[in-house]
C-alpha cells in the first residue's frame, strides 16, 4: 500500500470497495472518515475530491447548528407550554 501516490492510493481504495468486504462508495467514504491518513491521502492526489470533503464537513457542521437551533427551540417551546398549561390564569397565547 502505497498512498504516496495517486496509484498506489486509487488501488489501495480499490481493494477497500472490491475486496473480501464489498462496499459502495458511500460506505467507503464513511471508512475514511474514520481513517483521516487515508482521506488525506486522497486529499493530496485529488484537490478537486478534497473540495468536495470540505463541502460535506460544511453541510454537516450547518446541519449540526440547524439540529442544536431546533433543538433549542423545542425547549423553549415545551418549557413555555408547560408553564402556559400550569398557571391558566397567567394570561399569554389562547
Amino acid at each position: 500500500m502505497d498512498l504516496t501516490t495517486p496509484s498506489g492510493t486509487q488501488e489501495f481504495l480499490l481493494i477497500c470497495l472490491d475486496g473480501r468486504k464489498k462496499r459502495t462508495a458511500v460506505q467507503l467514504v464513511r471508512v475514511l472518515e474514520l481513517q483521516p491518513t487515508f482521506a488525506d491521502a486522497v486529499d493530496v492526489h485529488a484537490p478537486d475530491l478534497a473540495a468536495l470533503r470540505r463541502q460535506v464537513e460544511e453541510a454537516r457542521a450547518a446541519q449540526a447548528k440547524a439540529k442544536a437551533a431546533a433543538d433549542r427551540a423545542m425547549k423553549d417551546y415545551a418549557n413555555a407550554l408547560e408553564s402556559w398549561i400550569r398557571t391558566p390564569d397567567a394570561g399569554g397565547a389562547q
